[in-house]
């Protein structure tokens, strides 16, 4: 049976918006409450009113976390469709659309949906221990936002002489919070190296990313969780492009031109956060410590391109790197000169 409707969920904290399209028509919408009970009787209720089967119809929804973790729970136990999409493709697909509420919000996904039905992604569940792992990072992101804020404010107070007795308990408090968020993340860093030598083949994808110089724990462990062991991309640039950090480059001449910042700006929306900023701190330890790295920079330099658009060329190099070791089974060789023109 083929797929005539396409359900476009927009999910908060407590609640969910439903939107039903068939034929580039929003024909249905409801509104439930983000619990089992409400989605089941929801579901239910739209397969009463327009008569069909699970098998007949799409149900898609951003990546929102943890808040979209009973949905697919449900959705799984069914066996339904589920497209599982990041928001910011969604908005690229989509252009600009007027107001900005949830209603509209589900109305954008279900019609995103059925105008990209011919390239539907199937969400297909990760392995229970992906998922351990993937936990465990999201609470690790969430303390270095907590150290982040704790060194903002102890910053602010330390820079200005307004009241010191303000900067000295701001000094003592966020100290002593810093040491405890330092902890907790040194113990996380433990548990995430040892869930993943409890798997013999993350195991081994872990080894390979991180004999590459400058990639740590966190980074391969991202990597990792982000690709679902390296089995989401086809290629090397599908998950750079995901990463944002394809280079585009005029060849013309000598200097390094990007793309306009309309194409620009679109991709960076695009583009997963979290790797790009982890790859970030990868390519300044490369430079340490990686000689190929640390040579191509200076050479490009040296060539009057480009800072920050050498850098970003960097990180596409680290990625497709990544992605190479991981594919073929193989650790980092410093003695095999590796492309990076």
């Amino acid at each position: 049976m083929g797929i005539q409707y396409f359900i476009g969920i927009d999910i908060s904290k407590e609640s969910l918006n439903w939107a039903v399209c068939n034929a580039n028509k929003i024909i249905l919408e409801l509104v439930s409450g983000n619990d089992i009970k409400s989605i089941t009787k929801t579901v239910l209720s739209i397969q009463r009113e327009l008569k069909f089967k699970i098998p007949s119809a799409v149900f898609c929804m951003e990546h929102t976390g943890i808040y979209h973790t009973r949905l697919l729970k449900y959705l799984l136990s069914r066996k339904a469709s589920i497209w599982l999409e990041s928001g910011s493709q969604i908005k690229y697909s989509m252009g600009d659309v007027r107001g900005k509420n949830d209603v509209v919000d589900a109305q954008r996904i279900a019609r995103y949906a059925y105008k990209n039905r011919d390239e539907i992604k199937l969400y297909t569940p990760p392995r229970a221990i992906v998922d351990q792992l993937d936990n465990l990072l999201d609470v690790r992101d969430r303390l270095v936002k907590v150290r982040q804020i704790c060194l903002t404010a102890l910053n602010e107070q330390m820079s200005c002489e307004a009241n010191k007795s303000l900067a000295k308990d701001t000094k003592k408090y966020s100290t002593h919070t810093l040491k405890g968020v330092e902890t907790d993340l040194q113990s996380l860093e433990k548990q995430i190296k040892e869930l993943i030598d409890s798997d013999p083949h993350l195991k081994v994808l872990f080894e390979n990313i991180t004999s590459i110089p400058g990639v740590g724990i966190v980074t391969a462990a991202k990597c990792i969780v982000i690709t679902d062991e390296f089995k989401k991309f086809n290629n090397a640039k599908q998950l750079a492009c995901h990463a944002g950090v394809v280079p585009f480059e005029n060849s013309s001449g000598t200097s390094l031109q990007s793309r306009p910042e309309s194409a620009a700006a679109a991709d960076r929306k695009k583009a997963h956060k979290g790797i790009k900023a982890t790859l970030s701190n990868c390519v300044m330890s490369a430079m340490r410590y990686n000689t190929h790295f640390k040579a191509y920079y200076e050479r490009k330099l040296k060539e009057g391109k480009n800072k920050f658009t050498v850098f970003n060329a960097m990180k596409n190099k680290l990625v497709r790197l990544i992605f190479s070791l991981a594919k073929q089974g193989k650790k980092y060789d410093e003695n095999y000169t590796y492309s990076l023109v």
